[in-house]
């Protein structure tokens, strides 16, 4: 939406006024280059194709034996390379804008980049093949990367800012290591039998990841998310608080319980977890009834996948009280474990949409690109296709949806089908969002050619003023940067 613009403030200071009121400042002094989350962002893109495709061909597999190594391989392609990778990316581009603070080192986020698309691909390979060496290898390698990750987080977190969304990374960031060092374990122990890896041992370190890193980490950086790309504003950040209280020692407390079979535990700790998920719709709602804006296609993506999160709530609670069998009671946890990761990747798929033009509208105005080739200002919906968006909106919801259907009814054609659906998603996704930002530049050349216009439509300033061609970076004297509410 093309409202007026406001002056960017010093570093770690937000914007003023109606516009600013909210927003976390996303200047240089604290966003990391926008090469470096987005190489996260594309890394998760090629993951989630290799987890849909794995889970097309594994169907049969993993309807009736989820813990056959193809099948954890496949599980580990979700969490890893899609799931891990993308909050990966989300956290070191808005922990540094949330808390106002830059990571300390540019260079070790990309050498984690680097460290943990290795192991996140080769752990999986690993259990494929059945070699326990290589497995402590790709192990250790991702291990690595995380603990890299959370010290060049720590830079940012570390500051003196209070709120629930640093609270919240603090503790997901935390959960990160110890659902690594977990993994570490496993893998030492699958190669010298330490201890026996019962289904109730592995549940623990996947409610960790899933829970503790994972949703701990959207349930935080969603507090900053939706102000901006929802345009709402709420009264009060009660809620945002109660989740953000609630969910951390409730995921410690419900994986102590799963890691010793204390039953009692366990459900003690979902009661604090499922409070904490009450908060987090608690403060959806305060959200969507406060909107500035008519419900638009994210509207769409976060109902979805809230949707998916009580599904999975339903599931963990038949799975851990009911008294069902055992075959039954191993269907009820993957089709939880299913529903959880169909919850974070609906809602991850859903605010690149978002995410991704915003880095790349923010790039293309440092650039000189800040119009069409009509004259008009360029938006966040410009660097995007929104009928493919809205596409992308239909399979990615077949497939999530779709998913735990399948495992909660043993039926292999349905999680078949839940995997093509993801591997379609990830395409239109990736190439959606890649193709838009090289479309607008495109546009603004042809409009400097055909009418001597610098890039954004703009006529040439006078004699003497410094103006340049597209990607240029130098602007008349009098200009002063501005922020402008975009989406």
């Amino acid at each position: 939406m093309g409202a007026p613009s406001t002056s960017v403030p010093p570093p770690g200071r937000k914007p003023s006024g109606p516009l600013g009121a909210g927003l976390p400042y996303m200047g240089p002094a604290a966003a990391p280059p926008a090469s470096l989350p987005l190489s996260f962002l594309f890394a998760a893109g090629v993951g989630l194709f290799g987890f849909g495709l794995a889970l097309a061909v594994e169907a049969g597999d993993a309807v009736v034996g989820p813990t056959l190594p193809e099948v954890v391989a496949t599980v580990h392609l979700a969490m890893l390379a899609f799931l891990s990778m993308a909050v990966l990316g989300a956290a070191h581009q808005f922990g540094p804008v949330v808390a106002g603070g830059p990571l300390r080192s540019v260079t070790a986020g990309r050498v984690t980049m680097a460290g943990f698309t290795i192991g996140a691909w080769l752990l999986p390979y690993s259990f494929a093949a059945g070699n326990d060496t290589l497995l402590v290898t790709a192990g250790l390698i991702a291990f690595s990367a995380v603990c890299l990750a959370a010290w060049n987080l720590s830079g940012p977190l570390s500051l003196r800012v209070g709120g629930a969304p640093i609270e919240g990374l603090r503790w997901s960031v935390g959960f990160f290591v110890l659902t690594a060092t977990f993994g570490v374990v496993y893998a030492f122990d699958l190669r010298h039998g330490w201890f026996a890896l019962y289904s109730h041992v592995v549940l623990a370190h996947a409610h960790l990841g899933l829970i503790g890193w994972l949703g701990l980490s959207y349930v935080a950086v969603a507090e900053k998310l939706w102000p901006m790309f929802l345009l709402s504003h709420r009264p009060t950040t009660r809620s945002a608080t109660v989740a953000i209280r609630l969910i951390p020692p409730g995921v410690l407390v419900l994986a102590t319980g799963l890691l010793f079979g204390w039953t009692p535990v366990a459900v003690a700790g979902a009661v604090l977890v499922a409070g904490g998920i009450g908060g987090h719709f608690w403060s959806l709602g305060g959200f969507i009834r406060h909107r500035k804006r008519n419900l638009e296609l994210l509207h769409a993506f976060i109902l979805t996948s809230a949707a998916l999160l009580v599904t999975a709530v339903v599931f963990g609670l038949v799975a851990g009280l009911a008294d069902v069998s055992s075959t039954v009671r191993s269907r009820m946890v993957s089709a939880e474990v299913a529903a959880l990761v169909g919850w974070l990747g609906l809602a991850i798929i859903g605010h690149v949409h978002k995410i991704v033009p915003f880095i790349g509208w923010t790039a293309l105005r440092a650039k000189g690109v800040h119009k069409k080739a009509d004259g008009k200002p360029l938006l966040f919906a410009d660097l995007f296709d929104g009928r493919v968006a809205r596409v992308t909106y239909l399979t990615a919801t077949v497939g999530t949806v779709a998913l735990p259907i399948g495992f909660a009814t043993a039926t292999a054609g349905v999680v078949t089908a839940a995997g093509v659906a993801l591997a379609l998603t990830s395409v239109l996704v990736v190439a959606n969002l890649s193709l838009g930002p090289s479309r607008a530049v495109r546009a603004a050349r042809q409009a400097e050619v055909a009418g001597g216009a610098t890039v954004g439509g703009e006529r040439p300033a006078a004699a003497g003023a410094a103006t340049g061609p597209v990607g240029s970076r130098t602007t008349s004297p009098s200009t002063s940067p501005s922020t402008s509410s975009a989406n």
